[in-house]
């Protein structure tokens, strides 16, 4: 068995360019909010601006998570899930959840995460998310 452990630098993007400096600087990987669904909502980026930085983050081995972060109204879901839609299509590596409703969701094969929102701090609590189909990011290793 091999004991060998990884660190992984994950920094948040704020924007386009914060997430290419945040690259530049070795981040293997950055999270940012998409334009809805986010819990920083003034932070939303566009579709096409997250698409240059999964193109950007690519060329250097580095991925691109999309927080979906929010608890979602019922009237919400069609619209969340098409948005993961357009972020599988622009070339995210996984998204970032706290409402399950995702689970329940015909969504691309795309990697998704336990936001910490979703209270990810024990270890049945992780490996009950892990049973679900959700991978806890603070134990995500490649």
């Amino acid at each position: 068995m091999n004991n060998v452990r990884y660190i992984v630098l994950l920094s948040p993007a704020q924007n386009l360019e914060y997430g290419i400096a945040a690259i530049n600087y070795g981040a293997d990987a950055v999270y940012i909010g998409a334009n809805k669904f986010g819990a920083r909502a003034s932070v939303g980026n566009s579709t096409k601006d997250i698409e240059k930085l999964c193109r950007y983050a690519h060329l250097y081995n580095a991925k691109v998570y999309a927080t979906l972060n929010t608890i979602l109204y019922e009237n919400e879901l069609e619209q969340a899930r098409n948005l993961v839609f357009e972020l599988y299509d622009a070339g995210i590596d996984a998204i970032i959840i706290q409402d399950t409703a995702f689970l329940m969701m015909d969504l691309p094969p795309i990697q998704i995460f336990a936001s910490t929102q979703m209270h990810n701090y024990e270890l049945e609590r992780i490996k009950f998310f892990d049973k679900i189909g959700i991978a806890d990011l603070s134990w995500h290793v490649n």
